[in-house]
């Protein structure tokens, strides 16, 4: 014999907050957090207030699905079921008899036909409050039997009333004035050294993203010329790669992908990388510049197909350019190569500042 269908309703409110009869209507749970009923000294644990909605009658196969898993029917005869025991609900409810939901509540018509639904309050749905049940309040001690019952005790002849000085209040006062004063400095003399410093900061790295601040920038002995030459290693992350407009001769699919090639230092407009899957690697006619150790790289590629064209480019428009070689699946394009570090740099910022290698950088490397 199939269970009663109220039964597979209050077991799902446990998981649910809410659950569908197909074509009679919904019970629908909101959490309730802990009460306190003064008037009858009750204190009432959290739990799950249930409503009953009549509009929500579309079948959304909980229910069903439940009744099929335990009693071993299919999808319609659960179905089946649910209807049938729907209909017995419709006749006893036109009848003027009231549907009980055991552990849920009770259905009815009023005296205006309108379905009326009262939960029952002796069930709680919460799992999180299982075990927790209501319990009464110690009774309070009413403020007026107290006083009356240290008056009677005062005018005992056995007992003698302790009077308090008059000049001790103030003193009282004073002292917890002084100690809160004292507090007060103790916390602005440990607050503004960090006031102070982040001022600082704020100053000397004309308000950068926290990000961006290095500890040099916090070098107040350091020159802005020594800062303007630094360069900021970037964190090798796939996931910061920028899409950037077609331009410079660079091919389609091409991105700044900021990170760094052997730890080198490049800085915050990135390296030039071109999307496309690299070749399998291959020796690369290395640069004719033997004994030259720093290099401005104008350009990375995946592809070694791509990476003739941008140098075909480069030349054309009057470069030196040459792949300077293939490292971590990136075919590496070199501008220029120079032995000085101090020549190199002067290079790259007249590289970056003409606009059109805006994201070229400097590369160390010995050539053998």
């Amino acid at each position: 014999m199939a269970s009663p269908l109220d039964l597979y309703v209050s077991r799902l409110l446990y998981d649910y907050d809410c659950v569908i009869i197909p074509q009679f209507g919904g019970f629908v749970s909101n959490y309730r957090p802990a009460r306190i009923d003064e008037k009858l000294g009750i204190a009432h644990p959290p739990a799950k207030d249930v409503r009953f909605n009549r509009n929500l009658s579309k079948n959304d196969g909980l229910l069903a699905q439940a009744c099929a898993n335990v009693e071993g029917w299919s999808f319609d005869e659960a179905n089946d079921y649910i209807r049938q025991s729907v209909e017995k609900y419709l006749q006893d409810l036109n009848q003027g008899v009231k549907v009980k939901f055991k552990k849920i509540g009770v259905l009815y018509f009023d005296d205006h036909q309108n379905l009326r639904f009262e939960p029952s309050n002796d069930q709680n749905f919460l799992k999180a409050s299982f075990g927790f049940e209501d319990f009464i309040l110690p009774p309070a001690v009413a403020q007026s039997s107290l006083h009356s019952h240290s008056t009677e005790v005062s005018e005992s002849p056995s007992e003698q009333k302790v009077v308090v000085p008059i000049s001790d209040a103030p003193r009282e006062i004073l002292e917890s004035d002084q100690s809160t004063r004292g507090i007060y400095w103790v916390a602005a003399a440990t607050l503004l050294p960090f006031i102070g410093l982040s001022l600082y900061v704020a100053l000397v790295t004309d308000f950068k993203s926290p990000s961006d601040i290095t500890l040099a920038d916090l070098n107040p002995f350091a020159t802005a010329k020594e800062i303007a030459m630094r360069y900021t290693p970037r964190i090798n992350s796939e996931s910061a790669i920028a899409p950037v407009p077609h331009h410079a001769g660079f091919p389609e699919n091409t991105a700044i992908f900021p990170f760094s090639f052997e730890n080198q230092r490049i800085d915050s407009n990135g390296v030039w990388v071109n999307l496309d899957k690299a070749t399998l690697p291959k020796p690369i006619n290395k640069t004719s510049d033997r004994g030259k150790l720093y290099h401005i790289i104008a350009g990375c590629f995946g592809a070694e197909e791509n990476a003739h064209k941008f140098v075909s480019n480069l030349n054309d428009q009057g470069h030196d350019a040459e792949i300077l070689d293939f490292h971590k699946n990136l075919h590496r394009v070199r501008l220029r190569s120079f032995e000085d570090y101090g020549t190199a740099l002067v290079a790259l910022e007249s590289a970056r500042n003409s606009g059109q290698f805006p994201n070229a950088w400097l590369l160390k490397k010995p050539l053998s």
